[in-house]
């Protein structure tokens, strides 16, 4: 077995230990982490890396859950929505919508740095 053979047999484990239904979130951004820095091809690493982006949400929304009932905060305490806001480094208002209205916590495209391309009109039926 060469060494592309044992990278990709790493990378299928960490997946499988990632998916496994007993795998805290946290843990899974993690494996899912591990492996984008084994893959070599391109395309694995954005599939990854978007599988990363995406636990890494999902277990942003499971904090917070955790942090609401008071679960590992000093003296039990429960969280509020203004402090989950500032370490998520958003909105407590935008905190509490996409908790209640999702599956994971995220910044907007502008905060990630994602500007929209200005769409002008086409003149004279000229594509651009």
């Amino acid at each position: 077995m060469d060494n592309v053979d044992m990278v990709a047999e790493q990378i299928a484990d960490l997946i499988r230990r990632a998916n496994a239904a007993q795998t805290p979130p946290a843990d899974r951004v993690q494996l899912l982490a591990t492996a984008v820095g084994l893959a070599v091809e391109p395309l694995q690493q954005l599939e990854l890396m978007m599988l990363v982006a995406d636990t890494a949400g999902r277990a942003a929304h499971d904090a917070a859950g955790r942090a609401l009932r008071g679960e590992g905060c000093p003296e039990g305490k429960p969280a509020t929505w203004a402090e989950i806001g500032s370490a998520a480094r958003l909105a407590k208002d935008t905190v509490f919508r996409q908790y209640h209205g999702g599956a994971a916590l995220s910044w907007s495209p502008a905060k990630r740095g994602v500007r929209q391309a200005v769409r002008r009109p086409a003149i004279d039926g000229e594509a651009r």
